[in-house]
């Protein structure tokens, strides 16, 4: 079997490129994969033996000169996947999606087009001006196929705006999962959600894949002296984009209030930064600045150890996306005692394998927890091996490999779908 991956590739800085590494090396054995990506380099290292990758615009040659028996689509919300999209109108094939809101993404790609950049440095420009507007009449045009007789409303609020919040309250799914033979989700609600909207899409459940790594304890004896946590100091960890849906400034305030009872409390932070002055301010506000390490985004190999040294992992999310954080699978399968928000798309991990936080009074659960956490050695390690073995069950690479297969097969199985009345920027 022949498959066309799109994706995003290491060293792109989202955790789809590392699953897709990870994927791609559990399908190897079976099929013959050429991934198609829009990067100007990409870690050839860290692909799987046997697999190439090229870049995105050389698919309809190689199409062509030896077709492609499906085309997988690894689609985010994020603009790393923005080259996707003509792909994935023109070849329908297995969409797996990853974040059931795509709205801010690609919202982004029309409002921050290079035609709106281009009218932004030149508004005195009518040709500028008509090219920008054009991108937005066809964002205006989504919102409406997606969103009858509320398009209009929507873009002004958004245009108005530009608030984070309206993108999540109409996630703007609903085209690519039209335009695909089949969608794939990595947990439940989102299969309900996109059965709802779309009717007669019928997604499937594919496990995410999250695996254990051994780790060597001079390694973390050396990276905890690099740091300089001291023997003693607790440290309490986030790892993943360092956004404000991270909830940071709530773990931030939890740690600074647990520190008035445990003086040895650090906050480690790992993961992209993407405003590095405006966190400082944020720690100094708080008055966590001095206890916390800010390591930002570290290489792939050394992410594991970070996770290590953590001895509480706090991963707060909202709003939310409704996605299947890799990132937090991959500190459960450590086995780190992890709180997390209690949501309901994460409503599949066992009671007793993490602590949660409950959105109206997450800074307090937090805290609560911590310090729980905190003065209980053994509640730690019957936390962090529940949540271990959790992982070890429910996301094993056999149920994602053999999930993909299956996904794979029904993708085959099923027709190119009809042609609908898309905006024509879609067709």
């Amino acid at each position: 079997m022949r498959l066309a991956f799109f994706s995003p590739l290491p060293p792109a800085a989202t955790g789809i490129a590392d699953y897709t590494i990870d994927v791609l090396g559990e399908l190897r054995s079976r099929a013959t994969i050429e991934v198609f990506h829009d990067q100007e380099t990409v870690d050839t290292a860290r692909l799987p033996s046997g697999i190439t990758a090229h870049p995105a615009a050389e698919f309809d040659a190689r199409h062509k000169a030896r077709p492609f028996e499906l085309n997988v689509y690894q689609m985010g919300n994020g603009t790393a996947h923005a080259f996707v999209y003509p792909f994935l109108f023109r070849v329908p094939g297995l969409l797996v999606l990853h974040d059931l809101v795509l709205h801010h993404s690609r919202a982004k790609m029309f409002l921050d087009s290079a035609e709106a950049r281009a009218y932004a440095a030149d508004p005195a420009s009518g040709e500028r001006r008509a090219a920008a507007l054009a991108r937005v009449a066809e964002y205006r045009a989504e919102l409406e196929y997606s969103y009858p007789g509320r398009g209009e409303r929507i873009a002004e609020a958004q245009l108005g705006t530009v608030g984070p919040l309206l993108p999540y309250a109409f996630p703007l799914f609903r085209i690519p999962v039209e335009a695909s033979r089949l969608t794939a989700c990595h947990n439940q609600y989102m299969v309900d959600a996109v059965s709802e909207e779309v009717s007669g899409s019928e997604p499937v459940h594919i496990p995410m894949m999250a695996t254990r790594t051994t780790t060597d304890g001079v390694e973390l004896r050396t990276l905890r002296t690099r740091l300089g946590i001291a023997e003693g100091d607790l440290v309490v960890g986030s790892f993943g984009l360092l956004t404000p849906e991270k909830r940071i400034e709530t773990v931030a305030r939890a740690v600074a209030r647990a520190a008035a009872v445990l003086p040895r409390l650090r906050l480690l932070l790992v993961g992209p930064v993407p405003d590095r002055p405006a966190l400082d301010r944020q720690l100094a506000r708080l008055g966590v600045l001095a206890r916390t390490i800010v390591a930002g985004r570290v290489p792939f190999e050394t992410l594991v150890a970070h996770i290590e040294i953590a001895d509480i992992v706090v991963h707060l999310r909202y709003p939310t996306a409704r996605e299947t954080s890799a990132a937090l699978l991959r500190v459960l399968a450590q086995g780190r005692p992890t709180v997390i928000s209690d949501l309901e798309h994460l409503s599949d991990i066992p009671a007793d394998a993490v602590a949660r936080a409950a959105p109206d009074d997450e800074e307090g659960d937090t805290l609560r927890a911590i310090l729980r956490l905190a003065e209980d050695a053994g509640r730690r390690e019957r936390l962090g091996r529940r949540a271990a073995a959790f992982v070890a069950d429910a996301h094993s690479p056999f149920r994602c490999r053999d999930g993909y297969r299956a996904a794979i097969e029904e993708a085959q199985r099923r027709p190119i779908p009809e042609p609908r009345a898309w905006p024509a920027h879609c067709r």
